[in-house]
Formats: structure tokens, C-alpha cells, sequence
């Protein structure tokens, strides 16, 4: 039986970046369930502002192969911190990005489980900005995991290490993952 794959997609632009740090987490736990992951740090990619116009000239080689990627995935993990209320302008733009998925067969990310965490800054918050990353996934015709999260002080989730200290959190975290990866298994085979 051919392996699972899922890609991790998260990070901001800043360095420390929780959400990069959550999402390295989540691919830690899908590697122990036995999944074949990628991760895609949002401030390595480097991308212009999405315009359709320049989406005329086709994506870089390098975006190609992570366009290529994502596609062959059989599920994903989205981290996205919360700035003023919704995702962050670097993580929408890589969601924009995924336009030229539309080209693919099947297009975009259809019928594949996606799971959603947002970061918040303040204790409470992040939870618009999750409902807007579950119309996202909506929008992209894929599946978003019921265990899908948010969590507040974001910047409080880790030790100096860089270990994820809060054990709520991590409890999420791996229950979202074992999820994904038992919903792509399922959707797979």
C-alpha cells in the first residue's frame, strides 16, 4: 500500500514563528502515524502579490514543483496565524496561489481533508480566523477536519527550545493530525 501524503503549510514572516513552529509539530505527528509529508514554510516561498494578469506567465519552476506537490497530496495541514481578525496577507497569498491548481484534474484540492489551525496573538482569539480558513478549504472543494483549531497566545506555546509547552494545545494538535491522516486514508483507498 502506497504511503499517505501530507503537506504542512503555515509560518509567517516573522522569525520565531509560531505558526511554523505549530506546523512542525503537526508534521512530526503524521510522520509517526507513517505519513510521507512536505512542509512549505510561507516565508521561504517568496511569492509576488497574486494578480491573475501575472498568473498569465505561469508559476516559477520552483513554485511549479511545489504546485505538483500539493496535488499529488492526499491531505494537508494549514497554520496561519491571526492578524486583526483574519489570516495573515503572506498565508492568503499563498491560498491565492493555489489558482493554478484550478488547471489540474481533478482542480484545486478536491475531496481531500484539510486541517486548520489558527494562531492567535490574545487568549481568546483566532476563531474568525479559523472560520475563514474553513471557507478557504471550502472554496478550494476540500474537506476541513472537524477537529480543526484555534488557539490564543500564540507566543506562549513554547519553550525556549522551541518545544511545545502547552499540553491543551498538543492534545489538539495530535488529535487534528490523527484525523487528517485517518480521513486521507480513508478518501485514498
Amino acid at each position: 500500500m502506497e504511503k499517505i501524503k501530507i503537506v504542512c503549510l503555515g509560518g509567517s514572516l516573522d522569525a520565531g514563528s509560531s505558526s511554523l513552529k505549530l506546523v512542525k509539530c503537526a508534521e512530526k505527528k503524521l510522520m509517526m502515524l507513517g505519513a510521507v509529508t512536505s512542509l512549505i514554510d510561507i516565508k521561504e516561498l517568496k511569492l509576488q502579490i497574486f494578480s491573475y494578469s501575472a498568473m498569465k506567465k505561469g508559476p516559477s519552476p520552483i513554485f511549479a514543483k511545489i504546485l505538483a506537490k500539493i496535488h499529488e497530496a492526499d491531505g494537508y495541514i494549514f497554520v496561519s496565524p491571526e492578524y486583526h481578525g483574519t489570516v495573515s496577507a503572506a498565508f492568503k497569498n499563498v491560498i491565492d496561489h493555489l489558482e493554478y491548481l484550478s488547471a489540474f484534474k481533478p482542480p484545486y484540492l478536491s475531496s481531500k481533508p484539510v486541517g486548520c489551525i489558527a494562531v492567535a496573538g490574545a487568549e481568546s482569539a483566532g476563531h474568525s480566523t479559523l472560520t475563514t480558513m474553513i471557507s478557504i478549504v471550502n472554496n478550494l472543494r476540500a474537506i476541513a477536519a472537524s477537529t480543526s483549531f484555534a488557539v490564543g497566545l500564540g507566543s506562549n506555546l513554547f519553550t525556549p527550545s522551541g518545544n511545545l509547552k502547552d499540553k491543551n494545545a498538543e492534545r489538539r494538535l495530535n488529535r487534528l493530525a490523527e484525523e487528517v491522516y485517518t480521513l486521507a486514508v480513508k478518501l485514498k483507498y
